[in-house]
């Protein structure tokens, strides 16, 4: 049989699309040929095992199937979720929980928190906040009543074995949504091996008061508003988020105008050994008194 030029081009062509659609299907086999993530019952148990499980692998050195775990534990839907639980003023607060370059950071420091676990001989504890919140009127209860729908929230925690001091190390706190456990990286701790004796604390090099609602102050509604804090490597002020509580004013108006001041607070980078640090659950009491 004769071949034409235009009969080689078209055997030519089929020739190369043939490894190329064999290529693409051994990589799509390949791609669902990774395991999913286990699923997580909704218990203290659910998330102890999570943890273990984060550990063992990064004992393994197992660093894409650590990645994956850290990417699981990202809120999804983060903004429009947020705004679900919370209402508008406070979600908007919380909002570094979706910022990806915050992630980012928080990612890294959340390895560097499991390298450590990897090298001791310990175990977690865990504890679901809407049962067994801390004492008192804290931080933990005004979380819970700040939520506007049912949320799990869990806190977990490390304790190393045959230690002197046998004190359990904070690791964070951890939110069950759509059926899986999502840190909240907006809740730090320092790292299990770091002293606070060694913590220098930046000073501080700008505060700005808080401005006064119009309205609040027209009706003479006063209060003193709690709000929590971080302070990043920069200097910068994070997640700066109101709570209410005993002896606390819950009034919306504020509550917003404390966290827009705080936000705008700025610090000497804080270090330890030397190297700059976050610093977390920082505490400001802002009082609203208006002049007679």
């Amino acid at each position: 049989m004769r071949i034409t030029p235009s009969r080689l081009f078209i055997l030519l062509a089929m020739s190369l699309a043939v490894p190329r659609a064999a290529l693409s299907q051994a990589k799509a086999t390949s791609a669902l040929a990774q395991p999913p993530l286990p699923p997580r019952s909704n218990t203290t148990a659910g998330l102890k095992q999570l943890l273990q499980d984060v550990r063992a692998t990064t004992k393994s050195g197992d660093m894409e199937k650590l990645a994956a775990f850290l990417k699981d534990m990202e809120i999804p839907n983060c903004e429009a979720w947020l705004h679900t639980i919370y209402n508008a003023d406070s979600a908007d607060s919380w909002m570094g929980l979706c910022d990806s370059k915050t992630l980012s950071s928080k990612e890294k420091s959340m390895q560097e928190l499991f390298a450590l676990l990897a090298k001791e001989e310990g175990e977690f504890s865990t504890r679901k906040v809407n049962d067994n919140p801390e004492p008192g009127r804290g931080m933990e209860w005004g979380w819970l009543q700040s939520i506007r729908q049912p949320l799990d929230i869990y806190f977990a925690s490390w304790t190393i074995q045959d230690a002197k001091d046998s004190k359990a190390k904070p690791i964070g706190y951890f939110m069950f949504v759509d059926e899986g456990f999502r840190w909240d990286s907006g809740i730090e701790f320092i790292t299990p091996r770091i002293s606070t004796q060694n913590v220098i604390r930046g000073k501080s090099i700008k505060s700005v008061a808080p401005i006064y609602p119009p309205g609040a102050l027209a009706q003479h509604i006063s209060g003193i508003v709690r709000v929590f804090y971080s302070i990043g490597v920069d200097g910068a002020v994070y997640d700066a988020h109101a709570i209410s509580g005993e002896g606390l004013s819950n009034d919306p108006s504020l509550m917003k105008a404390a966290e827009d001041a705080v936000i705008q607070w700025r610090y000497e980078p804080s270090t330890f050994e030397g190297k700059t640090i976050q610093v977390n659950n920082l505490v400001a009491n802002l009082v609203f008194s208006p002049k007679n």
